[in-house]
């Protein structure tokens, strides 16, 4: 197992310096957006590679070897399809430019047909410039009842930055921000119960976006009420996630995120915190608070992990020191496919 771990990393680090050297020497001209987009073939050939290394498959080296080329060429087009984006509208600007003086030295009639054109096409390269970049805000509230003892919220976007922050007077309070759709947001009260589950989702589960226009945006930021004891259900795509809930009482806590960028501060107002994390490739760090006794349980194909103060347990279970002793506890189950997970203690 440790000549294939060394393997994996020498190749692993072998690819990314020659992706890095190619895109220095502009070797590199790749549709980077479209290979992110591929990178849940890697969990098939992840899931493939760990069942052939527990039967002791010889093919196991293939696939190992596969996963160290396949793995850094997708992490580092996740990081070059932004560069890359910017990149393509400072060249396009010059070569605007470049081509009006250009055109300066064609005959009067030339330039009048040209003239013309340029600006028919100016135009129409307005109008779509306007349409993309016009942000649409929304701000969504739902009134604080006082005997509001518990609350769900469920909240689902595909691309862009997730923010929960400080607490609302409100029971929420989110404002969103958007060039591509729009959201919307539904609050049911269980007739028994009277616990209210909020939704704020998009309201086209489907969304085209184009990143490399530039000008996408879609940013949701979340306020809540600090009384209740919350369930949450989050859904994220790609995109930044920034989640203080250290604030809140969340009693159970549920994350679905693709190739994001999570960063989770968890508090000490529950007794007992069940928390789920599910990313694909992503990079997580969660902050837990010193006095509560944490127990995590990790999963995963290919994860790159440091948990500090955890002593490990067997069996992918880490615990913190003290867990035993200490009054509130909280799980942590960490299912990742190509992903960085760390753990602070605060």
């Amino acid at each position: 197992m440790q000549r294939k771990n060394g393997l994996f990393w020498g190749i692993f680090l072998l690819t990314l310096g020659v992706l890095f050297l190619a895109r220095r020497a502009g070797m590199l001209d790749i549709d980077w957006h479209s290979l992110v987009n591929l990178w849940p073939v890697l969990l098939i050939l992840a899931g493939v590679n760990l069942i052939l290394e527990r039967r002791g498959n010889p093919a196991a080296f293939i696939t190992t070897v596969m996963l160290a080329v396949a793995v850094p060429t997708t992490l580092f087009g996740f990081l070059s399809h932004h560069r890359d984006r910017d990149e393509f509208n400072m060249r396009w600007d010059d070569n605007d430019d470049d081509d009006n003086d250009h055109g300066n030295s064609n005959n009067d009639n030339d330039n009048n047909d040209d003239d013309n054109n340029d600006g028919d096409y100016q135009s129409e390269r307005d109008r779509r410039d306007s349409e993309n970049t016009k942000v649409q805000t929304n701000t969504f509230t739902e009134t604080m009842d006082a005997d509001t003892r518990e609350a769900v919220l469920k909240l689902s976007g595909g691309a862009g930055r997730f923010i929960i922050s400080e607490p609302s007077s409100e029971l929420i309070k989110a404002d969103t921000k958007q060039t591509t759709g729009s959201y919307s947001m539904s609050v049911d009260r269980d007739e028994t119960t009277h616990i209210p589950t909020i939704e704020l989702k998009p309201t086209e589960e489907d969304q085209h976006v184009d990143f490399k226009d530039g000008n996408f945006e879609n940013r949701v930021d979340v306020h809540l009420n600090a009384t209740p004891v919350w369930t949450m259900d989050v859904a994220l795509g790609a995109g930044q996630g920034d989640l203080d809930l250290s604030a809140y009482a969340v009693k159970s806590l549920k994350i679905g995120a693709g190739a994001a960028d999570l960063d989770l501060k968890l508090g000490a107002k529950a007794d007992v915190s069940e928390v789920k994390l599910d990313v694909g490739a992503a990079s997580v760090t969660v902050h837990v608070p010193k006095e509560v006794g944490c127990r995590i349980k990790k999963d995963g194909a290919l994860n790159l992990e440091q948990l500090d103060d955890f002593t490990s347990v067997g069996g992918g279970e880490f615990i913190s020191p003290g867990y035993d002793a200490t009054k509130k506890k909280m799980t942590i189950r960490f299912d990742g496919g190509i992903s960085r997970f760390k753990v602070v203690r605060y």
